[in-house]
């Protein structure tokens, strides 16, 4: 747990098995997009936005997509703005 633009971060990919390889943070939205490289060789992109939680003082970065697999960086990243310019 740290604290991320302006959020606390808990990490998806806890396991170590998957490294982030891209971070964007979209401010003017308030939107975390986070794509991490698995060992298999896929790419998990994540959307966040921040929401309120009652036990934190800052508010939290919450996943808001659903979890998808794609077989390139590339098409991970074509996903996330896909789903940005439908989520906004």
């Amino acid at each position: 747990m740290e604290e991320k633009y302006g959020g606390i971060w808990f990490s998806v990919e806890e396991d170590g098995a998957a490294k982030i390889v891209s971070e964007e943070y979209i401010p003017s939205v308030q939107k975390l997009h986070v794509i991490y490289h698995q060992e298999n060789g896929t790419f998990l992109p994540f959307s966040f936005v921040l929401k309120q939680d009652h036990q934190w003082r800052l508010p939290i970065w919450s996943q808001e997509n659903q979890k998808a697999m794609m077989p390139t960086f590339g098409s991970a990243k074509e996903y996330l703005k896909s789903y940005a310019d439908i989520h906004t």
